[in-house]
């Protein structure tokens, strides 16, 4: 970067004050609002969670049921490769077999393989997020969608 000496000479360029304070704004306005929608979020969360267990014999929650992000719900299909999940429902859903900063790598979790978890288990894990807008419907499609194609992928497997 070339240019001014502000800062020390550290960078170039005006400071974006309306940005500055934009982002301060939506800081507050965030803060004043994230209590209910975290509660609110984790209430989506655990009631999608309570239908999958009610309908994949076999579901595994990983990691700590209580201490979680709201909007995270990682489970696990033991038996179930993560990738033939994702093939089905890829396009329908928010869901992918592991962290966003590890997109596109084919190696197991990290993470997961030092939880100890089996290894079934961690080819078998799969993240879904949910957040602020995601409505009581969209939870319902989702059970519904995992649980139909996770329901033929194990026909499949058997045939």
């Amino acid at each position: 970067m070339y240019g001014g000496g502000q800062q020390k000479g550290l960078r170039p360029g005006t400071l974006n004050v309306p940005g500055i304070v934009g982002l301060g704004e939506a800081c507050r306005l965030r803060q004043l609002e994230m209590d209910d929608d975290e509660r609110a979020i984790a209430a989506k969360r655990d009631h999608l969670q309570n239908r999958l267990f009610g309908s994949i014999p076999g579901l595994v929650v990983n990691g700590d049921p209580h201490t979680r992000l709201a909007g995270n719900l990682h489970i696990a299909i033991p038996g179930i490769p993560n990738s033939a999940v994702i093939a089905r429902v890829r396009h329908k859903l928010a869901i992918s077999t592991g962290s966003a900063c590890a997109s596109g790598v084919e190696a197991p979790s990290h993470v997961l393989t030092a939880m100890s978890l089996p290894e079934d288990v961690i080819e078998g894990s799969l993240r879904i997020g949910l957040g602020k807008f995601t409505t009581d419907e969209d939870v319902a499609a989702a059970a519904e969608i995992l649980t139909t194609e996770i329901k033929a992928i194990r026909k499949l497997l058997s045939e």
